[in-house]
């Protein structure tokens, strides 16, 4: 088995238990909707590093990389402007 096909496997039964976790243990629409992008949208940038790992050239991996770093810190730091707080 290829790497790349082993990678996506290893996400299909990652994101699936989260999904089901989530349906399980959330008992109202609007916290499993929440609960729902999240996953959908980890899974997407999951499955898109994966396909531009293997098929993409390294530079933009590695940018690919650094942006989703930075967005990660910026939302860490400016979590309470963006959402709110105390």
């Amino acid at each position: 088995m290829k790497t790349q096909a082993l990678l996506y496997y290893i996400g299909a039964f990652i994101f699936a238990g989260l999904s089901i976790l989530t349906l399980l243990q959330l008992h109202e629409a609007k916290y499993q909707m929440e609960a729902g992008i999240f996953i959908v949208t980890a899974a997407v940038i999951y499955y898109g590093m994966v396909t531009l790992y293997f098929k993409g050239t390294r530079k933009m991996f590695l940018v690919a990389n650094t942006l989703l770093a930075i967005v990660a810190l910026a939302g860490i730091f400016f979590n309470s402007f963006i959402f709110g707080g105390h």
